[in-house]
């Protein structure tokens, strides 16, 4: 679990812990030890904080700094135990960046094959194109997969209309004769 660089508050170097005016009362907290990169290695709960961290450099914990939250006496163990939750459910990776350069947008490959986007999504679907990369929400496709793609369904839409769907409502992809686009066409 990481420890963002702008939470600052309640957080003192260990330099700090012995000089330290907000340590000399006990006051019952939980708190967090934070290594050199910012990653939490020890979460505990104590009644004196400025004793218990003493203890863990005497006894070789490797900490940097510290962070610690005050709370009454009887919150102790739920907010402990909360914490520790809280660091056992780190959250999921985001995914990993793949390089886009080379492969195509779907804005690109509409104005390249003459798609409407509304077509393109349907044709995308029925015909199971798959992204090769993506970057933030845009979805990216290899240029030799969307050839292939694009010839599978235009002989089919050049001499009428392939039909995606017929229930519960008709949906079907054709050129239009006027803009001599590729596009849906619906009827409900």
């Amino acid at each position: 679990m990481k420890i963002s660089e702008k939470t600052t508050e309640k957080s003192i170097d260990f330099g700090q812990i012995l000089a330290g005016e907000t340590l000399r009362k006990p006051q019952p907290c939980v708190y967090y030890l934070i290594d050199a990169n910012n990653e939490v290695v020890y979460i505990g709960q104590t009644l004196n904080l400025r004793s218990r961290l003493l203890e863990h450099r005497i006894a070789g914990v490797n900490f940097a700094r510290f962070r610690f939250f005050t709370c009454d006496e009887h919150d102790l163990d739920r907010l402990h135990q909360e914490a520790l939750s809280r660091l056992k459910a780190e959250p999921a990776k985001p995914p990993r960046a793949v390089s886009t350069s080379g492969l195509l947008s779907k804005p690109l490959i509409c104005m390249k094959h003459n798609i409407t986007p509304l077509a393109f999504d349907r044709l995308r679907e029925a015909f199971g194109l798959k992204p090769a990369g993506m970057f933030g929400n845009a979805k990216y496709y290899k240029p030799e997969d969307v050839d292939a793609w694009v010839r599978r369904f235009k002989g089919l839409v050049v001499s009428g209309r392939h039909v995606l769907q017929a229930r519960p409502t008709y949906m079907a992809v054709g050129i239009s004769a006027r803009t001599k686009q590729i596009q849906l066409y619906t009827k409900r």
